[in-house]
């Protein structure tokens, strides 16, 4: 058993105190400990390097006798024992992250998720961990760990136990006197669901769980199977606007916010749906694992290409079985859709790197914005890629198979299995679901929508078509991305370009970080740029005068606008959709249970 203590003194400074006892060391086979910290988490594949956030570390003896230690690597460190029976480290880790993925200390709660803060010692890969978090008597606490009470020194103590450093550093905390909480149960399942929630949300818990009860409901039935006794979501709802989560083995933490807005219909349907997509991740990325990933390597990158399995199948699940639960109607959910369309034409790097080849490339840039139109998204690209694959397995099938039964597959021989699965092995199974009527065509989608850039736009439009839906592209209301073709940010009272579109006129004058002023002699300000540029249409003026700071130099051009920037989707069901679309819209979101 190796120990962890966790304490905090000043929390407004965001430090947290931890101390590592290892006992028995053994004086012949551990000479030298070595002590990592992971330089990466799942979820999140790009290096965090965690490390710089621990500050004044020490190492002690059981006499309190300072040991000579020394770093082997950024984050890793060897420490040489000297006949020491046990070996006391002591570090201050910077708690001051706050989203899923971080740590946080205040006057108000502790958050921690392990993985960015204890070291695994190398040297007993098979130990459990013991953790004691010293926090007010008050506080609550939400953590999937085990929790224990034992008597030390004739006081009780807390104790969060994890068979292994994996299930401690996969297992959040937050511990607070405000945490609220409510559980619930499924019909499908024995195992107990939570909702925790910390922040300043007085959340409708009654139809909150209603309608968690029928997502998970739906989760559950298509896999058949939920190898835990009890499931976390655990909420973060913070005063500023906020949308991220990580998923966990048995739990999830969730960023959200702006509190004042979590009972808006925007903001209180991105909480189901991001709830949806993490609990997804229970199943996809937690058990059903790119064989990459099988185990875990924390201390280095581990490429992999499946990325756009485990993201962009979440993606379109998340939203999907939102709507055919019940807990979304077919309107919003084809709302959303649109959404997530806008994002994948908007996003031109899908015309030059494939899907597969972002998933590999998620540790060079995956989570930035990158330079101007150079990748795939693995969310967006991948749902929609997961889309189409759902329609061309229905149409094949007579709608008797569905993506449903790749995810069963996927599952029963790998997941349940604990087996990795690779790139072939995905393609695979689609072969195996799909069937030899359309091997040929699964050929062909693997070649156009996974392994090269591709717009997909003839794939969508037959998929919407399957099911009597009308795809069509609408002027965009933001008229600096409709007309000039730009994607921009207002930030220090300029219009700054972060992208563009390749075949807008603008720009062959324009490019990323350019600050746009003016506009036909008009000053930019927050709100005015769609009247000016309505006011040059109406007017019938095709040509514009943009003034626009570069390298802090001022610049004037004259250029043509037109309507080959960024357009918006709509989609609707068609009105003279055949009896055979309706029905095959009707199979595709229809309940599971």
């Amino acid at each position: 058993m190796l120990d962890y203590k966790i304490s905090y003194t000043q929390a407004h400074h965001h430090f947290i105190n931890i101390e590592l006892t290892i006992n028995h060391v053994d004086d012949i086979m551990e000479k030298e400990l070595s002590l990592q910290l992971p330089a990466w988490r799942p979820g999140r594949y790009t290096l965090q390097n965690f490390a710089k956030n621990i500050a004044k570390f020490e190492v002690f003896d059981e006499n309190e006798n300072p040991l000579e230690f020394a770093k082997a690597t950024k984050d890793n460190w060897r420490i040489k024992t000297k006949g020491a029976q046990t070996v006391k480290v002591r570090y201050t880790y910077y708690a001051n992250q706050m989203d899923a993925g971080g740590c946080y200390v205040d006057e108000k709660q502790i958050y921690l998720n392990f993985i960015c803060c204890c070291l695994e010692v190398k040297n007993r890969p098979d130990s459990m961990y013991r953790v004691h978090v010293e926090m007010p008597s008050r506080y609550k606490v939400a953590c999937a760990l085990e929790q224990k009470t034992e008597k030390t020194a004739g006081k009780d103590k807390d104790y969060l136990v994890a068979t292994d450093f994996f299930e401690l550093v996969d297992s959040p905390l937050i511990a607070s006197d405000t945490l609220q909480h409510k559980s619930y149960k499924v019909e499908n399942s024995d195992a107990n669901f939570h909702i925790w929630i910390q922040g300043d949300w007085k959340i409708d818990f009654e139809k909150a769980t209603e309608e968690f009860q029928k997502f998970t409901k739906d989760q559950v039935a298509l896999f058949k199977d939920f190898p835990s006794t009890d499931y976390h979501f655990m909420f973060q709802i913070l005063p500023y606007s906020k949308y991220h989560g990580v998923e966990h083995c048995h739990s999830t933490v969730i960023t959200l916010g702006a509190d004042y807005d979590m009972d808006g219909t925007a903001r209180y349907n991105d909480f189901l749906g991001i709830s949806s997509h993490e609990l997804f991740h229970f199943w996809n990325i937690m058990r059903i694992r790119p064989k990459e990933l099988m185990p875990y390597d924390l201390s280095k990158e581990t490429y992999f290409k499946t990325g756009f399995v485990a993201e962009g199948l979440t993606t379109y699940y998340g939203d999907y079985i939102l709507c055919r639960s019940g807990v979304w109607t077919q309107e919003y959910y084809l709302k959303e859709l649109e959404v997530l369309l806008k994002r994948h034409f908007h996003n031109n790097g899908r015309l030059n790197l494939s899907v597969a080849d972002s998933s590999y490339d998620l540790w060079l840039d995956g989570y930035e914005l990158g330079i101007p139109n150079r990748k795939s998204s693995i969310y967006v690209e991948g749902a929609m890629a997961a889309f189409i694959l759902d329609m061309k397995i229905r149409q094949s099938s007579n709608n008797e198979k569905s993506l449903d039964d790749v995810m069963i597959k996927l599952w029963e021989d790998f997941g349940k299995r604990k087996k990795g699965y690779s790139l072939e092995d995905y393609h695979n199974v689609v072969d195996a679901v799909a069937g030899d009527a359309f091997k040929d065509d699964t050929k062909n989608y693997f070649e156009k929508s996974i392994y090269s850039p591709n717009a997909l736009n003839e794939y969508l439009k037959e998929a919407f078509e399957y099911v009597g839906i009308e795809k069509t592209f609408v002027p965009n209301e933001n008229e600096i991305e409709r007309r000039l073709g730009l994607k921009t940010i207002f930030q220090n009272n300029a219009y700054v370009v972060v992208g563009y579109s390749p075949d807008s006129e603008v720009a062959k004058c324009l490019t990323v970080q350019d600050e746009i002023v003016a506009i036909n002699s008009y000053k930019l300000d927050a709100n005015n740029p769609n009247a000016i540029l309505k006011k040059a249409a109406k007017e019938e003026k095709l040509e514009l005068e943009i003034s626009f700071f570069r390298d802090s130099q001022l610049h004037t051009i004259t250029t043509k606008y037109d309507e080959n920037g960024y357009p918006n989707i709509k989609l609707k069901v068609k009105e003279d959709a055949t009896n055979e679309q309706k029905e095959n819209l009707e199979k595709w979101l229809m309940p599971l249970v």
